[in-house]
Formats: C-alpha cells, sequence, structure tokens
C-alpha cells in the first residue's frame, strides 16, 4: 500500500532526510525535476516545446531544474519565473544559477503585468505542455490576485499541463478545492501520496498522478503516513483462503437481517454478494411476507421469518437469537425500516449478539444521536454509510461531510470504536486509532439503488469467513469497485446491482491472477 502523508507530515519526512540523514536538498530536488521530465517525456512523447511557470519557493525550483534537464535533453524550454528572483529559496535561487549557466533565457514577471504569459498561450508557437511549478503543498486560502489570473490564463488554454507537487490553488492536505485552481492532466507528486491526489473533489484536478521516488527512504514515509492508498497487490494478499478440503462449515455462515415488505430486493442483493464472495452458508431474516421474494431471487440463501405487523414490516425479532449459535457473522439494515419493531430487532442484535456484526443503510439510522453506544460490544463492528447517513451519525450537514469525509469517517470511527466504511468515489476506510485506507476502485457506474446493499453482503460475508474487520472492509470495497468498473464495459450509464454478484467474482479472478496463485 502506498503511504499518503499530508503537509506536516510531509514537510517533516523531507526535514528528517535532509537534517538528520544528511542529504543535501539540492539533491532531492535534482531528483524530483529528473522524475518530472521523465513522466512529462512518457505522458507527451512528441511534445518539444514546454513552458515553466515557476514560482518563488521549492516548488519553483524543482520547475527551474526541470528545465535544465529538458534543455539538455532536446526540448524548446521557455521559462517563466513568475517572482523576484532575489526573494528565491536558496535551492531555487541555486537552480536558477545553473538553469542560466547552461543558457536558458528566464523572462521574470515580477508584479501585475501577465502580458508575457498571455503571449505565450495566444501567439503562433503555442507550447506542447505546460509546467506549472507555481505553488507548494502548503495553500492555506483560494488564490486572488496574480495568481488567481494566472490559473484562469492555463486553464482556458488548450495545452496539456502537468503540475509538480500539487495544481496551483490547492493544499495538499485537503480534498476541498477552496478557489481557482489549476486543471492539470498530469501530476508529479515527489516521495508520497497527498490527500489531494486520491480524494474527491481535489483528485478532479490533479488528472493522472505518478508518484516519484526522490530519495526519501521508505521507511521515513511509512512513519509519518495518515493514509494508505490500496492497490490490486495489496488486495490480493488480503483474500480469505480456501482450503482444498474445505467444505460449506469451514467458510462462515453470514446473517443478513433486512427487507421489509416491498424492500425485499435488498436482501436478497446483500445475500447474494455473501454467496459470490464465499461464506459457506448464508440466511436471510425477513418478515414472513418477504420470504417467497428472497426464496425466489437468492436460491443458496436459507430464510428466517421475522414477525411482520399489518404492512409486512418487521414487528419485533422473534427467536432469532436461536440462530445466534449458528452463525459466524450478521449483516443487518439494507430495507429493514426504523419503525418500532425494526428497533426492537436491533435492540436485541445490539444487546445479545457478540459476533461481528455489519450495519448499514436503517440500522445505521436507527443508532443516529447515540453512535457513542456502539464502542462497548465486544465483537468487531463495521458501519457502512454514505454521506447522508454519515452526517446523521455525527450531527453534521451531508455537505460538510462531503466536503472533508477523511476527517467525518475517522470521527465516526472514534466515537463507535468501530470500523466506518465512508461510501462515495474513494471509499474511505477509518479505524478507532486514526488510521485511513483509501479504496483505488470504484466511480460513477456503481451510483445505483442495491449497489449498498451488495457491499453489506460481501463485507459481512468477510467477516463471517473470520477476516478482521479492516482486512474484510478493503478487500469488500476494492472488489465492489472492481465490478462497477467491469460492468461499465456493459451498462455504459450505470450497472444494475442485481449485476454485481456476478462481476464480484470476475473481480476476484483478477486478483487471484495478478498474485499468480
Amino acid at each position: 500500500m502506498l503511504p499518503v502523508l499530508d503537509n506536516d507530515a510531509l514537510r517533516e519526512a523531507d526535514r528528517h532526510t535532509i537534517e538528520d540523514l544528511g542529504v543535501l536538498g539540492l539533491i532531492l530536488m535534482e531528483n524530483a525535476a529528473t522524475g518530472l521530465v521523465d513522466a512529462l517525456r512518457e505522458t507527451w512523447p512528441e511534445a518539444r516545446r514546454v513552458l515553466i511557470l515557476c514560482g518563488r519557493g521549492n516548488n519553483g525550483g524543482d520547475g527551474l531544474a526541470a528545465a535544465r534537464h529538458l534543455a539538455n535533453g532536446g526540448h524548446e524550454v521557455d521559462l517563466l519565473l513568475l517572482a523576484d528572483p532575489e526573494v528565491l529559496t536558496p535551492d531555487a535561487k541555486t537552480n536558477l544559477a545553473w538553469a542560466r549557466a547552461v543558457g536558458l533565457e528566464i523572462t521574470v514577471v515580477d508584479g501585475d503585468d501577465l502580458e508575457a504569459l498571455e503571449n505565450r498561450l495566444s501567439g503562433p508557437n503555442f507550447p506542447d505542455v505546460i509546467v506549472d511549478a507555481l505553488l507548494g503543498i502548503g495553500l492555506d486560502r483560494p488564490l486572488t490576485g496574480r495568481l488567481a489570473r494566472v490559473v484562469d490564463l492555463v486553464n482556458r488554454c488548450p495545452i496539456p499541463v502537468v503540475a509538480v507537487d500539487v495544481p496551483t490553488g490547492l493544499s495538499g492536505s485537503s480534498s476541498g478545492i477552496p478557489g481557482p485552481t489549476v486543471e492539470a492532466d498530469l501530476c508529479t507528486t515527489f516521495a508520497a501520496l497527498m490527500p489531494c491526489h486520491c480524494l474527491p473533489p481535489a483528485c478532479e484536478t490533479c488528472g493522472e498522478v505518478a508518484v516519484v521516488d526522490i530519495g526519501i527512504p521508505p521507511s521515513v514515509l511509512e512513519a509519518g503516513a495518515q493514509a494508505w492508498w490500496v492497490q490490486a497487490e495489496d488486495v490480493a494478499l488480503l483474500l480469505p483462503q480456501r482450503a482444498s478440503d474445505g467444505h460449506k462449515g469451514s467458510f462462515g455462515h453470514l446473517l443478513v437481517v433486512a427487507g421489509a415488505l416491498g424492500r425485499g430486493g435488498a436482501a436478497s442483493m446483500a445475500a447474494r454478494s455473501a454467496v459470490a464472495a464465499g461464506a459457506g452458508l448464508v440466511t436471510v431474516a425477513v418478515p414472513t411476507p418477504v420470504v417467497p421474494v428472497v426464496d425466489g431471487a437468492c436460491l443458496e440463501a436459507m430464510t428466517f421469518e421475522l414477525p411482520a405487523d399489518e404492512r409486512g414490516e418487521v414487528a419485533g425479532s422473534g427467536d432469532l437469537e436461536t440462530v445466534f449459535s449458528r452463525v459466524t457473522g450478521i449483516a443487518a439494515g439494507p430495507g429493514l425500516g426504523t419503525g418500532a419493531g425494526a428497533k426492537k430487532l436491533q435492540e436485541t442484535l445490539l444487546l445479545q449478539w457478540e459476533g461481528p456484526l455489519v450495519l448499514d443503510a436503517d440500522a445505521l439510522n436507527m443508532v443516529a444521536g447515540s453512535l457513542d453506544r456502539l464502542s462497548g460490544r465486544s465483537g468487531p463492528t463495521v458501519l457502512t454509510p454514505h454521506p447522508g447517513e454519515l452526517g446523521r451519525l455525527l450531527g453534521r450537514a451531508t455537505e460538510d461531510v462531503v466536503a472533508d469525509r477523511l476527517d467525518a469517517a475517522r470521527e465516526a470511527a472514534r466515537i463507535s470504536g468501530a470500523i466506518v466504511v465512508a461510501k462515495g468515489y474513494r471509499t474511505i476506510i477509518a479505524d478507532p486509532e486514526g488510521r485511513v485506507w483509501i479504496n483505488s476502485t470504484g466511480d460513477e457506474h456503481l451510483a445505483t439503488g442495491g449497489s449498498g446493499d451488495v457491499l453489506t453482503g460481501l463485507i459481512g460475508a468477510m467477516m463471517a469467513q473470520n477476516l478482521d474487520p479492516v482486512r474484510a472492509s478493503i478487500v469488500g470495497c476494492w472488489l465492489h469497485g472492481r465490478a462497477g468498473e467491469l460492468g461499465a464495459e456493459v451498462w455504459p450509464a450505470a450497472v444494475p446491482a442485481a449485476e454485481l454478484p456476478a462481476l464480484i467474482a470476475a473481480a476476484w479472478s483478477e486478483l487471484i491472477e495478478y498474485h499468480g496463485d
């Protein structure tokens, strides 16, 4: 897994490497420039003319060093310095001198007159690529004035852009877009990913992201990581193992508690995904009128009748406790409802069931305002809220959660003592200690009714097979997202949730092939 560091952690890793380990800052800058040039050439191999926009800090120093390497490699380099040369950082100032020493002509734009930039972007000799080396990672306010105008000029120009570290206008630590921001096609980040590269909406302005090794030891980066970016090779190692002499009793027994009348599809899709995810046995507890729906939709699952009221909704838990001794995990919530009977049933689960538990949908809504009560559970708990549900759990507006899903997931995990799967594009998995994993699969093709129910069954099946809750959530989220990507090849608008269980099997096969066994 790739470490994800915020501004402070990346600065500390840089400082430690230079001051404590004795690696010269100029060496790190040279490595950054080399990696930037390699990424640019690989992405646009036919590009010959490169316009580089440099600021006063070390980000600008990276651009100055890259200009020298590009010129040495035969590119036509046009270098604009949007700062007084006298105020550059020491390493940037050194690279400015080196650039001049190899004969590079540098245009200094120190003031509000942007005519030099406008001429470059509107004249007959358009650059093939623009390098954005204006600002570093630590912006803490929206751009205004001259830099905002520069960003607007760059964004209105139909020329590909490679951003150094982060696109100008973003903060490395934030997933938000505070104001005017360069819309990059490629972003070269040095040493590690940052939240803005991984999480929306900021990641949407980064384009493709290339992580460049500049010489900071991996152990230093790992020590400072606040989150981890999950890749296929990581998930391949986390899949549950299936012994060749195993039988259905070897692979867990998941109980799905769900599905009031009219919402039996939610229970059925959770059950079908649990079967596809390898649960040896699946039992679905639904109100009596819903039993035929589940029996017909998921032939592999057993059913358990819950008492129903006159509307076909759950009227209580009945004798559900008699099933607890036979199951190894419970997933509750899809289509369950939030009436009095459903609340009595949930109380039974929380008080009587001590094993692995996944709470989704209505089961989450019923603990809104009392999230801390889950911290007393003896068994592992996973919560799978979408932004609206996460907002209700925390007493926050949905738009506040969307603006900083990372913080919201961490807070919910801390309060509940549970693993929180904050669903959405780039789903976030947070544990109570503040550790975070960011899922790399999935997109808008999963934005359809029932998709979340499939994920509930997936994670529940993994926990029923004795995977710890973090591992179960990482595997489940990756498979779910990849299933959506595979389905997009057939359903270009949205993948029907009922198709996802079969696609989960295809995603699983990819991982087995990836791992080679």
